[in-house]
């Protein structure tokens, strides 16, 4: 009998061992989203919009993939070495990729932040002529992903460096940027990094939070 337990209890611990190793497409993806958050250089950037773009191939019903190769783009996006032009082009592959991102999982609090950082990079590409156009929509989005999720904290943190460009801006005071930029770091903090992790779910954006807190002060 003793012999029993103990051999149910191997198998148990066995299948339970089995059932904790991540599958091809969790360490495929559990890489690159690593790269990506290493990558410094627009090659880099491009290496990981294209191994996102072989593993969403692969793996057509996850939204993650479409959801970091376009963030991949939005990188490129944001590159001052880049012309208008090209940057533009980056920021097109992003909404592509975005809406792919959608259409498998609607109202999610993190693509629908990706879209108002994607409209962001947008502004940043040409302040002058399209900041009067576009911050609407840039807020429009932060607003309703944290309608969906109140405690996304890329969606504050944006939502705060958004509001704190347009202080500057206009010579007014930032206090309500700073503001969500303190709320944003409690947010940061309050994350389940290895939950999400293990989900392939998005945690970046606090090193951003920092940087603006010491702006803030």
């Amino acid at each position: 009998m003793k012999k029993l337990i103990l051999t149910i209890a191997f198998v148990y611990c066995a299948v339970l061992s089995v059932l904790a190793q991540d599958s091809p497409y969790q360490k495929a993806m559990k890489k690159e989203i690593s790269n990506l958050e290493k990558a410094d250089s627009l090659s880099k950037f491009q290496q990981s919009a294209n191994a996102f773009a072989r593993i969403s191939q692969l793996n057509p019903g996850a939204w993650q993939p479409y959801y970091y190769g376009a963030l991949a783009y939005i990188y490129q996006g944001l590159d001052g070495s880049l012309s208008l032009h090209k940057k533009d082009e980056a920021l097109a592959k992003a909404e592509e990729l975005i809406k792919k991102a959608d259409v498998i999982s609607p109202n999610n609090s993190e693509i629908v932040t990706l879209e108002g950082f994607k409209v962001m990079a947008e502004v940043s590409a040409d302040p002058g002529s399209r900041g009067q156009s576009l911050s609407g929509a840039v807020m429009y989005n932060f607003g309703k992903a944290l309608s969906i999720d109140p405690k996304n904290p890329r969606a504050t943190v944006l939502m705060g460096q958004m509001e704190y460009g347009t202080a500057k801006f206009f010579h007014s005071g930032t206090e309500k940027a700073c503001g969500l930029v303190k709320k944003s770091q409690t947010l940061f903090e309050e994350q389940p990094v290895e939950t999400l992790t293990a989900s392939l779910l998005p945690t970046w954006g606090g090193s951003l939070a920092g940087r603006l807190a010491k702006a803030c002060q």
